[in-house]
């Protein structure tokens, strides 16, 4: 992690980058991309797989990702739930890091912590992807810490008989021991090891890139070929605010995943547009490893959507870092999570694989309001529903009408026949106003009715606030789809929900 703290922390100054690269970037190939190690899991392999294709979208097509915090310093789910609250989703990746590089300890392998664990397997069976960075310790120390002092000789790491070659491949041990307990679960993971490293604020940081390199090299040959693991995609992560992004870069044979960590209050710098192009045109798959803002606590994340969509087209992912950083705690979290391009919890389906020019999990906007009603009407409202610009999701229009709330359940929906088959997802976003009381809160289903009998499916309930919440209806298995008679966002307010409120529908898509 480097953000704005760290930069004042070590009294650090951006660097002036050059100008912007063109934003167009060819889609990711069609063929199967493999990854690294020649032995990956299949599991491995089928993620890389995904995330290389998902550019290929339009729609659902960047993957959401959190920071769940360090594993010995204070790793918890409750900021995960706070950002379910704020934008009814789950990110699709969490987030751990294994080490508390500023602490010390007499036993320094004690400061490689990987009992987060057991929160990441669950993630995984519960349909999530997982990745882990490890702010380490300086091996150059024999109690740790160290993690913001440059190590003195950088290449004692490449010689087991120096005392800080020798605590490495204790502390080596020590994340592998960890990454084998996942690999033991059936987990793949996002391996993102030396992060920032054209930076110089860490200990591994700034230094000779030729030693670097064979420092990377050395720990995915003990990892892969002396440890055995297999569960591993690896990421090389450079910072945009610093030069020699690519510098360091140790070859394809030994990354998956190229990625950026990009901390600023404009996701539309000329220096992230530039250190994209550059990390892009490796031609490995591409993430915003970190994203955070400089303000914290004032800062939208709605700006990303702009973003991902008019600079960063190749973006297989991102990952929002948490505390004063994280999107739940600065605004625009729900714009964000629920815009039509990025996907989470939930909607992971790797065997879904969209090659260049649509097919496979490509996404269509069915109903975005920004001509009309589009055919839609309103049920137990008080007035509407109109198109209205107060809040949308995409574009500027959304759907809405009155309602009140002491008067039970209310529909926004759309009546006609049309087909749905071989689409496998329904999803729109949902909002209702702040004003009256919703009590407990008010819930939102998202359903369709199809054949003759017009048969009810929804996809379950979601709790709806005023920053909106994504809902979703698994298609698969849905009885004639050919013949889908109507579809629909019913709202059902609380017991003891009173007085006059608003309902608002935006971004109903199908895949």
């Amino acid at each position: 992690m480097f953000h704005a703290r760290l930069r004042r922390a070590a009294g650090l100054v951006a660097l002036t980058v050059a100008a912007a690269v063109l934003s167009a970037v060819p889609p990711a190939q069609a063929h199967t991309v493999s990854p690294a190690n020649p032995n990956a899991s299949t599991a491995a392999r089928s993620v890389l797989n995904w995330l290389a294709h998902l550019p290929n979208r339009s729609g659902n097509r960047i993957a959401s990702g959190f920071f769940g915090g360090y594993s010995n310093s204070g790793f918890s789910l409750a900021q995960t739930e706070e950002l379910r609250n704020a934008t009814g989703q789950y990110p699709a990746i969490l987030s751990c890091d294994y080490g508390s590089g500023w602490a010390t300890a007499a036993d320094i392998t004690t400061l490689v912590d990987y009992s987060c664990n057991a929160s990441l397997k669950s993630w995984h069976t519960a349909g999530g992807l997982v990745t882990i960075s490890v702010h380490l310790p300086s091996p150059a120390n024999a109690n740790g810490g160290g993690l913001n002092t440059p190590m003195g000789n950088f290449a004692d790491l490449l010689n087991s008989s120096t005392a800080a070659g020798s605590r490495w491949r204790a502390l080596m041990d020590k994340m592998a021991q960890g990454l084998q307990d996942l690999e033991n679960a059936g987990v793949p993971v996002l391996f993102r090891p030396f992060h920032e490293v054209n930076g110089d604020w860490f200990w591994w940081g700034n230094r000779d890139t030729n030693i670097f390199k064979q420092v990377w090299q050395q720990l995915y040959t003990y990892f892969t070929a002396t440890k055995g693991l297999d569960n591993l995609l690896w990421v090389y992560s450079a910072d945009f605010s610093r030069g020699n992004r690519t510098a360091y870069y140790p070859g394809g044979s030994y990354v998956d995943v190229v990625g950026m960590d990009a901390y600023d209050d404009n996701p539309q710098t000329s220096g992230i547009q530039s250190a994209y192009g550059e990390l892009v045109g490796l031609g490995k798959p591409f993430a915003f490893a970190e994203i955070g803002p400089d303000s914290q606590g004032s800062f939208d994340y709605g700006r990303w959507v702009t973003a991902f969509q008019q600079n960063y087209p190749a973006t297989s992912y991102f990952l929002a870092w948490n505390d004063g950083w994280g999107p739940a705690r600065n605004q625009g979290a729900s714009t964000l999570f629920t815009s039509s391009w990025v996907l989470n919890r939930g909607e992971v389906d790797l065997g879904s694989i969209t090659e260049p020019g649509g097919g496979g999990g490509s996404a269509t906007l069915l109903h975005g309001f920004e001509s009309g009603l589009e055919g839609w009407s309103g049920s137990n409202v008080t007035g509407g529903p109109w198109r209205v610009g107060e809040w949308a999701v995409q574009g500027s229009q959304s759907l809405k009408a009155d309602v009140n709330l002491a008067s039970g359940v209310s529909y926004l929906r759309r009546t006609a026949t049309q087909s749905l088959s071989g689409r496998t997802s329904l999803r729109a976003v949902a909002r209702v106003a702040p004003w009256g009381s919703h009590a407990a809160g008010t819930q939102a289903k998202l359903y369709v009715k199809t054949g003759s009998s017009w048969q009810w499916h929804d996809g379950g309930t979601v709790t709806v606030t005023s920053a909106g919440a994504a809902l979703s209806l698994t298609l698969t298995g849905v009885a004639d789809l050919g013949d889908v008679r109507e579809i629909g966002v019913q709202f059902i307010p609380a017991a003891g929900a009173g007085g006059t409120s608003a309902i608002y529908v935006d971004d109903v898509t199908v895949s």
